[in-house]
């Protein structure tokens, strides 16, 4: 575990500062006044950013990352489609398990004002952990773990990043939730890269690591 972390620091040094400053965070303050602080820092160009990025999180992103490794390698897409499905089940069967109320509906209870940005739906239950977040960071997790250079492994993890911080920003999720579905979705994709890179069944397929579609010979 520890060569698989180190041969992709890129990735997950920057991810471990943003666990550990979110934990500090929410030892220092509360989790609705981070996320009034979040939400109150706005601008024109954020909200039109976040309100498209966010998106980024929803469930279809595994289609078109699909397309792109049908061009890298079979084990890639198994791996991202994998990696997906579990971040989903395990995210989904907590969050309807637990029905923890959203900023929204707290911020009404305390009868506290946030800002709202515009054409974007405000969610009211179901906040714990966030499904956004955890399935950005299950599939760009495990694109960073499947790229060889460090600039792309940093850039996923900015990605995946980007789209929990637009959960809070958005007055979607509180930072537990995006900071627990962060760790199941990196858990997820580092646990089926593993198994799926030593998997011998696999490994005997000799086009496992060849391209699904290929414009060569």
């Amino acid at each position: 575990m520890y060569s698989l972390l180190k041969k992709n620091s890129a990735y997950f040094i920057p991810y471990l500062l943003f666990v550990l400053s979110g934990i500090i965070c929410i030892m220092l303050w509360s989790k609705i006044d981070i996320s009034l602080f979040i939400n109150g820092h706005h601008s024109a160009a954020s909200d039109f950013f976040f309100s498209y990025w966010t998106n980024v999180g929803l469930g279809y992103l595994i289609i078109p990352v699909l397309i792109v490794l049908a061009f890298v390698s079979l084990r890639g897409m198994i791996m991202a489609a994998t990696s997906y499905l579990l971040a989903f089940g395990i995210n989904d069967s907590l969050k309807f398990s637990i029905g923890a109320p959203r900023p929204s509906i707290m911020f009404d209870q305390l009868h506290l004002t946030f800002y709202h940005v515009p054409g974007v739906e405000i969610m009211g239950w179901d906040s714990f952990p966030s499904g956004h977040t955890a399935i950005s960071f299950s599939v760009f997790c495990l694109l960073a773990l499947i790229s060889n250079k460090k600039i792309l492994k940093f850039i996923f993890f900015m990605m995946a990043f980007l789209v929990g911080y637009s959960r809070i920003y958005l007055a979607e999720h509180f930072i537990t939730d995006v900071i627990a579905a962060s760790a199941i979705g990196t858990a997820c994709a580092v646990l089926t890269y593993k198994v799926m890179m030593n998997w011998k069944a696999l490994n005997k397929f000799a086009a496992i690591d060849k391209p699904l579609i290929s414009f060569g010979k």
